[in-house]
């Protein structure tokens, strides 16, 4: 199963887990109306079962959480199920391959029957054993935090998956629906806010050989982060989000060895390149599920702040204002991606860049945002402690606040670490006598060692 159908199976089980709720209250536990309902939760389970192991459901903030992500289809026999689960002290549930039809009703006769409220997971767990319930396990939320660099992992490859599946269809003369890069950003967004660090350090990995992907993953993500800083409303989020995923889909109508030139372009390539924006807006005003903003940022993301780029248009012609915010998040990326005609730069090199560019081809007041939210140590950059360790910063906390933890790559005495240490900043380094780490300065990251993927990323989550 793609997301899209796990999360209509989850929905439906839900409901389904609070109509039997709802009804035991008025009917004996044998009724159809009760018994009914847990049949077709035990069906949707081995519905979902056949890829999967097990099915994890989160209560936070009074929304259903599935693997990071909020399930936004509401409704109140999903709402009873949730505030019966969250009264009862089990925010978190876990439905294991191999259980049993009366496993399930015994678990929603628990629910019914449980008048305590507040009860640590272990006493739930012992009261779910003793009643034979072996394949449902409950657990506090601050052990689902450990899952956050998971979801984000998946949540981030849907959305490469998602770009390569347009890309795809569109070179073999197909006209994708836009419906799945839709369902990706709203994944993107929800795991933004669930936890940014983890999602924005997804972005530093750079993948040359599949460059156009992981740069159109990574605009999007930036772009729904700058969103957020300027609190749009949700519905501009998305035709933001999806703007930044398929900015660059213009470019399938050109030739491939055009856009896999290493090196500089001559005038008349050039000219080539820049119609990619018009031709990128052909093709989302074709799509189904985009709506006509998302085309037009496409149109726009070249034009630059002070109109000379292009496509040109005449002064009496109003750009979306939301268009400023693509270029800004398409330039942080590209400067800080190494290609095969430049190096990347290091966050605040490009972040200074940036500023430069300000006013002229990118919008000032979102250059500043982008600021403000990477922080004054975005993801990424590589900075001497004050107990003279070096790491790169991985976690900043919200809006950019912090930084907040590190991946040690050196020790004290300047010998690098068979494996990236996570440290938290918030914290005293291991000895009284050292205090609490500090940062002194930048560094330049080509004099140490990098750090591995996934220990710089598990770093973002520990």
């Amino acid at each position: 199963m793609d997301r899209r159908q796990q999360e209509t199976v989850i929905a439906d089980l839900v409901r389904s887990f609070g109509s039997s709720l709802r009804n035991r209250r008025l009917y004996p536990p044998a009724h159809p109306l009760v018994r009914a309902p847990v049949d077709k939760c035990f069906s949707l389970l081995l519905l979902f079962f056949a890829d999967q192991s097990e099915l994890v459901l989160v209560i936070s903030n009074d929304t259903l959480v599935f693997e990071g992500v909020p399930i936004f289809r509401l409704n109140s026999t999903l709402e009873y199920f949730m505030a019966r689960l969250g009264r009862i002290g089990a925010p978190a549930v876990i439905f294991e391959k191999g259980i049993a039809p009366d496993e399930l009703e015994t678990f929603i006769r628990f629910l019914h029957e449980t008048r305590e409220r507040g009860l640590a997971a272990e006493r739930i767990q012992e009261l779910l054993r003793g009643m034979g319930v072996a394949h449902i396990r409950v657990r506090p939320p601050d052990e689902e935090e450990e899952d956050d660099l998971r979801f984000a992992r998946r949540i981030y490859d849907n959305a490469i998956s998602a770009v390569a599946s347009v890309i795809r269809e569109v070179r073999t003369g197909r006209l994708p629906s836009g419906d799945e890069a839709d369902r990706v950003v709203r994944d993107l967004g929800g795991m933004l806010r669930k936890n940014r660090d983890a999602i924005l350090a997804l972005t530093l990995i750079k993948n040359f050989d599949e460059y156009t992907y992981n740069h159109s993953v990574n605009v999007a993500v930036l772009s729904l982060a700058l969103a957020d800083a300027v609190a749009l409303p949700e519905n501009e989020k998305i035709e933001v989000g999806v703007a930044g995923l398929l900015h660059d889909v213009g470019k399938t109508q050109l030739a491939l060895d055009l856009i896999r030139k290493p090196g500089g372009l001559t005038d008349q390539e050039f000219q080539e390149i820049k119609k990619h924006p018009e031709e990128g807006f052909v093709l989302l005003a074709k799509m189904s599920h985009i709506r006509p903003a998302t085309a037009y940022m496409v149109l726009e993301h070249h034009m630059r702040f002070d109109r000379k780029g292009y496509p040109g248009r005449g002064h009496d012609y109003r750009r979306y204002a939301n268009s400023h915010i693509i270029p800004v998040a398409d330039t942080y990326d590209a400067l800080t991606t190494m290609r095969s005609y430049q190096k990347a730069r290091s966050p605040l090199e490009a972040l200074e860049a940036m500023r430069r560019l300000a006013a002229r081809s990118l919008s000032p007041d979102l250059v500043a945002v982008l600021e403000k939210t990477m922080g004054a140590y975005p993801i990424g950059t590589m900075v001497r402690l004050s107990t003279m360790e070096v790491g790169v910063v991985t976690a900043t906390g919200p809006g950019g606040q912090g930084p907040s933890r590190l991946a040690l790559l050196v020790d004290r005495n300047g010998f690098p670490l068979s494996r990236p240490e996570s440290v938290d900043l918030t914290r005293p380094a291991g000895r009284a006598s050292l205090g609490r780490r500090s940062i002194l300065s930048t560094v330049n990251p080509l004099l140490y060692p990098p750090a591995p993927a996934d220990s710089f990323l598990h770093s973002a989550t520990a």
